[in-house]
């Protein structure tokens, strides 16, 4: 497991935060550890990894909405997302290659920083977001 990934690992302990991520580690160039959890945004469960490897970046990812972008709602969604990226520093929403709708927040991190407690500042940043955006987003998923 990297640095960054023991560090994490032992944050949570420390915080005593237990169950609350499964671990996976890649067998890759970067030593990949994936913390895989979940947020509630009204009701919702969605699916939220932490991604930590041997670059100076992390990563917090949240699946907002698989399969969301089609060929009728694409403009509206775009033009949301859009909207949020610009107002939001730290958040970046983007389509993948199957149109899944996802969130990022990047994390620049070195292996002598501790970065659990900007890990859950993060979170709490994620959390808020959706709960006031997420309703919007799904209306322009829908229409």
């Amino acid at each position: 497991m990297n640095k960054k990934a023991e560090q994490f690992q032992d944050y949570l302990k420390e915080k005593d935060i237990e169950n609350v991520f499964a671990v996976e580690e890649r067998d890759d160039e970067l030593h990949t550890a994936l913390f895989r959890s979940q947020i509630d945004v009204d009701g919702n469960k969605l699916p939220t990894v932490v991604i930590f490897d041997d670059s100076i970046y992390g990563i917090v990812r949240v699946l907002v909405a698989p399969k969301a972008l089609n060929e009728s709602n694409e403009l509206a969604v775009l033009k949301i997302v859009n909207g949020y990226n610009k107002q939001y520093k730290p958040l970046k929403y983007f389509c993948d290659d199957a149109g899944a709708l996802l969130l990022d927040v990047p994390l620049v991190s070195l292996e002598s920083e501790h970065t659990g407690d900007m890990v859950y500042a993060m979170f709490d940043v994620i959390i808020r977001h959706l709960g006031e955006a997420y309703k919007d987003i799904m209306r322009s998923i829908w229409a």
